[in-house]
């Protein structure tokens, strides 16, 4: 109902962008629709034109600008009546409607003269005289409003005609809750609730003119009638209501002379009181299909209870009939001119009730009823229509021979079931509601409602809608509804997730040459380096939800690590993404999440340490390139080459990987654990798009005879990867497919922030504090991960391992995989700690972590991501 507070937040920040203020100079016309809002979301004037951005204050102000206007929207709390001085035309109405409060002495709505005029969702409670009043009008509608007055009626029509008042609720000292006078005809209440507490409430709802109907609607605290119907009124219905629990010596519905009342399907019951009463000069009038039941307690003397009583001349042309009534012993069920005792009794005194029954099972209501009994109502209280229950045999006479009896409809909706799926990437969901199924009747339409305020309605079970600038918890909402129109719900929420757009890779930070800080001064034992990702090197400035960067420290002058997070983020000590000791250089890949932008890289030791980062793509859901897990398989061997050939200093290896193996030919990116080892002198390895000029980034950093592995994503031109030793000596280089990126059907892309899930250490995702033996496993769960999502197809942890007791190479993969791989994800020597981000398709919710060594090892997993599709 605020979606234009939302408008006008961004107007305002416009305005204090440019200089502009809240006031402007009034238009020359109303719009078509006039804001009346003092809730100080926006600066209202009396004087401004009544536009989003410039409400007027006042109901009167609003009103007056409103001449030309087909809607008025009322904001705020008002001590003021709305006084409707405007008429629509049929089919057109005008319409007043918002949040509005009309509360006070001078509170209240009137309405006169007018017509085709609708309100709605509106609250007005009057200090003296009728809350609403409406006269000398028609077409009027009162929609889901709520009322209240300390004297004088709720809502007052007089001379009103053909006009509707729905869902609307009285309460307070509401006397009486509803009046529809003499000349009023033509009203339907339908689903009003009158809750009244006033010691002169005489009645709730009250109607003293002619072809009115009253249906699925309850009164509580009424003290003479909770619908009474007048000498004089004719025509009327009363239908499909629920009465229970009215005062002792009230009538529940008083027919007090009216003639061709049609009281049916209504549920009744109470103590002390008459249920269902037909007095007076009353003629013409049908007690049909009601259930009725007469209770004991509180004391209650139960020969004064009656269920259904008709009186005086009202025995001649009443007709009761196919009604269900029960009565506590001592209570009469029955009055015809005189309280009888039994269902027999009254049948042998007025010939009527020939198809009523006195039973207590529920079940003889069901499938029974007169459906072709004047007024008989096309929905139940509940707003369901008649269904056939297949276990009660169709007693029922008329057209439908299986209406209920009472003003409950027994019912069994369909069984709705809801699946969503993002088929183009993350901006487009498709809701499935194909797995739905029908109750006792067939299925004719479903209604999707999206939480963006889309809603549609079809025969078909499958809808497709595309949330703008939306990425996550999108909510989706399916009404399934049956022939008979009875309804059953039920929401889903998808996190469609993010695509990718590789980039690089190209260097965005490095405190030792000014790279995106402003200083060569390295990081400060503590300290924090923010760098702005987007809006520049090719990340647009809006819609970034992850960048993947390959991070290197160097020049560390202690040991410590590197947590690398969005801005403000809450990780601190709780996660790493490096780890390094005193003097060595350690790179790894990233994928981080982005916070307004930026991203902190926070030392955590007790030296300084300079940072480089080279860019190599980032996520959001604007990109249509999608993740397909694969692995790992190994890609790239030089030392399996002829002759072992490892790659000479300066040297370039291509590897073809478009259309190689399950690789297909579009693919954008792949990703690749890529290790370095036997190096020969100290280098790095830079690993880039073929045909593009090498950047200057590096992927993997090694000293001599160093075994070092690196996750990369990488740009795939040509079809082929190049990977080029940046070295004076020779290296082996190995690579594992891990995944590839492609435009199209594959896995969305979840950022999280970073999670410590595993730490064998502390018994984090482990029974215990052991290190993982030699040659054996141990299996993380990511079950606990968001199911709305999905299922889950691939989690993005950075590994560590620590405290190795022998050389030896970690393996991580699915733990479902019949076999396990030949790769490596990380490779260290006896007392090593060593990172690497890692990709892993999850299987069955289960990774895998095997440690290929003769010796024990420690290893830490935090969660930065996952797959889902």
């Amino acid at each position: 109902m605020r979606k234009h507070h939302l408008l006008g937040l961004a107007m305002a920040t416009l305005a204090t962008a440019t200089g502009l203020t809240a006031t402007a100079t009034p238009a020359a016309a109303a719009p078509e629709v006039v804001h009346v809002d003092n809730t100080g979301y926006f600066a209202c004037s009396d004087d401004n034109d009544g536009s989003t951005q410039f409400p007027v204050c006042t109901i009167a102000a609003g009103m007056a600008r409103a001449a030309g206007s087909r809607e008025l929207v009322i904001e705020g709390t008002f001590d003021e009546r709305l006084t409707v001085t405007r008429s629509g035309t049929p089919g057109a109405p005008f319409r007043i409607w918002g949040a509005g409060r009309l509360i006070g002495p001078r509170a209240g709505v009137t309405v006169d003269g007018q017509h085709d005029v609708e309100i709605r969702h509106l609250r007005t409670e009057a200090h003296s005289g009728p809350s609403v009043t409406v006269s000398n009008s028609t077409r009027i509608a009162l929609n889901t409003i709520s009322v209240a007055s300390q004297d004088g009626p709720g809502v007052q029509f007089t001379s009103v005609s053909d006009s509707t008042l729905g869902d609307v609720r009285v309460e307070g000292l509401s006397s009486p809750g509803i009046s529809l006078d003499a000349a009023t005809s033509g009203v339907t209440v339908t689903a009003a609730r009158v809750f009244t507490n006033s010691p002169g409430n005489d009645v709730g709802i009250q109607v003293l003119g002619s072809g009115n109907t009253i249906t699925r609607s309850q009164v509580i605290g009424a003290r003479k009638a909770a619908v009474l119907l007048g000498a004089g009124a004719t025509g009327n219905v009363v239908s499909a209501s629920s009465f229970t629990s009215m005062l002792r010596d009230t009538v529940t519905i008083d027919n007090a002379g009216a003639t061709g009342t049609a009281i049916t399907n209504n549920s009744l019951s109470g103590t002390c009181l008459t249920l269902v009463r037909v007095s007076g000069n009353s003629s013409g009038v049908s007690v049909q299909n009601n259930a009725v039941s007469v209770r004991a307690g509180g004391g209650c003397d139960l020969s004064r209870s009656v269920g259904i009583g008709v009186y005086d001349a009202a025995v001649s042309g009443t007709t009761v009939d196919y009604n269900t009534v029960t009565a506590a012993s001592g209570a009469r069920p029955y009055a015809w001119t005189t309280p009888v005792l039994t269902l027999a009794a009254f049948r042998a005194a007025s010939g009527q009730g020939a198809h009523d029954s006195d039973s207590t099972s529920p079940s003889v209501n069901l499938d029974s009823a007169n459906s072709a009994a004047p007024g008989f109502p096309a929905r139940d209280y509940w707003n369901h229509g008649q269904q056939d229950n297949p276990g009660a045999p169709n007693t029922g006479v008329g057209p439908i021979s299986y209406g209920d009896r009472g003003s409950y409809e027994d019912v069994r909706g369909p069984n709705p079931q809801l699946t969503l799926s993002t088929p183009d990437g993350g901006t487009t969901v498709r809701a499935d509601a194909g797995g739905s199924t029908p109750g006792w009747a067939a299925i004719a339409s479903y209604t999707f409602r999206f939480d963006d305020g889309h809603e549609f309605t079809q025969a078909g079970p499958t809808y497709s809608h595309m949330f703008w600038g939306r990425r996550s918890n999108l909510w989706v909402n399916v009404v399934v509804t049956d022939v008979s129109g009875t309804t059953s719900e039920t929401s889903v929420t998808i996190q469609p997730g993010d695509g990718y757009s590789p980039l690089g890779p190209v260097r965005v930070l490095d405190t030792r040459e000014r790279i995106g800080v402003g200083t060569t001064t390295p990081i400060a034992p503590g300290g924090v380096a923010s760098l702005r990702v987007t809006g520049g090197n090719g990340v647009p400035t809006t819609g970034v939800t992850a960048v993947t960067m390959n991070v290197t420290v160097t020049a560390p002058t202690s040991s410590g690590f590197l947590t690398v997070e969005g801005q403000g983020g809450w990780a601190r000590d709780a996660t790493s993404n490096l780890n390094w000791v005193a003097g060595q250089t350690v790179p790894n890949l990233v994928v981080v999440e982005v916070v307004n932008g930026v991203v902190d890289f926070r030392n955590r030791s007790d030296g300084t340490v300079h940072v480089v980062a080279d860019l190599v793509g980032y996520h959001s859901i604007e990109t249509a390139s999608r993740f397909r897990p694969t692995g790992p398989v190994r890609v790239l061997d030089t030392r399996e080459t002829p002759g072992r050939t490892p790659v000479a200093p300066g040297g370039t290896v291509l590897l073809p990987v478009a259309g190689v193996g399950t690789v297909p030919a579009g693919v954008t990116a792949v990703t690749l654990n890529v290790t370095a080892t036997e190096p020969t002198n100290h280098g790095f390895l830079t690993v880039y798009p073929d045909g593009r000029p090498r950047p200057n980034a590096s992927s993997l950093n090694w000293t001599p005879g160093l075994t070092v592995p690196n996750l990369v994503v990488v740009p795939v031109v040509n079809g082929k990867v190049a990977f080029h030793n940046t070295s004076p000596g020779t290296v082996h280089v190995v690579a594992d497919l891990v995944g590839y990126h492609t435009a199209g059907v594959g896995a969305a892309f979840h950022t999280a922030s970073a999670t410590r899930v595993l730490d064998t250490r502390a018994a984090v995702g482990s029974s215990g504090t052991k290190p993982i033996a030699p040659n054996s496993f141990i299996d993380l769960s990511v079950d606990w991960l968001v199911p709305s999502a999905g299922p889950i197809s691939g989690v993005v942890l950075n590994v560590t391992v620590t405290e190795p007791t022998g050389y030896g190479f970690l393996t991580v993969y699915p733990a479902t995989a019949p076999v396990r791989p030949n790769a490596s994800n990380l490779n260290w020597r006896p007392g090593q700690t060593v990172p690497n981000l890692v990709i892993v398709p999850s299987g069955t919710n289960t990774v895998r972590l095997f440690n290929s060594s003769p010796g024990t090892v420690h290893v830490v997993a935090d969660l930065y991501g996952y797959y889902t599709g």
